[in-house]
């Protein structure tokens, strides 16, 4: 994506014509509307519409907008690390001193979603297996792991299986699979549809709009579309699901592993969908051309041990076995 595009795009999405932004920008009219022609060709969609009120953003424009300012920050949040030290007053020692004796390590993902759940025994495994300062970990959404796996930049990865890229290896590792959550006042029989049906359609479904779940977007049309799902809250943050969750009123259907284990209680509960629920496969990847994947039977083994080995409670049943080759 053209970088100077998106700059142009945030430009007038603030001043709202497109002569005071290439003003801001120091570029002339012509420049800033080819960028932004471009970049909505690019796209495939138009980012504004122009009228007698000045430039405003279409509803695709709109929705773009956040992960544009996103991308924007985390580029110029980038720069700022890797700089070198003492450039300018405020800047941060730079990333190189900090990880210049941390090339040898071993670099695992995990899936955003998983995070709560599977860092512990990641941790635990690789750990006992080249110790504390022989690995660190990352967390990404799935799609970015993938990607991070076939550019040889992680040597291992933990996900929400979709299907990967042939570049890179993966298996499956544990299964997961989706609940209803709901407020703790609503009691649920999750082995009966017209139940489920009943309570849907009564309550607002909190739907997760954010790029975390574009990977998982065939599970989510599924579920849309059997249940006939009509009433939508949108939000792009759990906390902020659980938040309205507690409140009452809505409902959602969510990965259970995505669940943190201390939110559960009076005011949140979880039901199994039963025969109806989709389940999902948790994979351990690797990239085919990497020279670090000798291990990974054992690293495989060992992280499904982990977990098998979590102290009984709430968590006990999250997981289970993997589907057979």
């Amino acid at each position: 994506m053209d970088l100077e595009g998106v700059r142009s795009f945030l430009a007038v999405a603030k001043h709202h014509t497109i002569s005071k932004a290439a003003a801001s920008l120091y570029v002339t009219q012509p420049t800033m509307s080819l960028r932004l022609r471009r970049l909505e060709e690019g796209l495939g969609f138009p980012l504004f519409e122009r009228g007698w009120r000045g430039v405003t953003l279409t509803r695709q424009g709109a929705y773009f907008l956040p992960y544009a300012a996103q991308l924007v920050r985390d580029l110029a949040s980038a720069s700022e690390v890797l700089g070198e030290a003492g450039q300018g007053q405020g800047r941060p020692l730079s990333f190189a001193t900090v990880a210049r004796d941390q090339e040898d390590q071993l670099v695992v993902g995990v899936d955003s979603w998983l995070t709560g759940r599977m860092t512990d025994a990641v941790v635990d495994t690789f750990d006992a297996a080249v110790g504390p300062h022989g690995f660190r970990i990352t967390g990404r959404p799935a799609p970015t792991l993938i990607d991070l796996l076939e550019l040889e930049h992680i040597d291992y990865a933990v996900f929400y299986s979709t299907g990967t890229g042939d570049a890179i290896h993966a298996r499956p590792l544990l299964r997961d699979r989706m609940v209803l959550v709901h407020h703790g006042d609503l009691v649920l029989d999750g082995e009966r549809e017209s139940a489920v049906r009943e309570a849907l359609s009564a309550h607002d479904f909190l739907l997760f709009d954010n790029p975390v779940l574009t990977h998982h977007a065939g599970v989510t049309t599924r579920l849309i579309d059997d249940y006939g799902l009509t009433r939508f809250r949108v939000v792009d943050d759990l906390d902020v699901m659980l938040s309205l969750l507690r409140k009452g009123g809505t409902i959602s259907i969510l990965p259970v592993s995505a669940i943190p284990p201390d939110s559960r209680g009076d005011t949140i509960a979880i039901t199994e969908l039963g025969r109806f629920s989709p389940e999902i496969t948790i994979d351990l990847g690797w990239h085919a051309r990497s020279g670090r994947v000798a291990e990974f039977d054992a690293f495989h083994a060992a992280i499904a041990a982990a977990i098998a080995a979590r102290p009984a409670g709430p968590d006990a049943t999250v997981f289970r076995a993997p589907p057979s080759p």
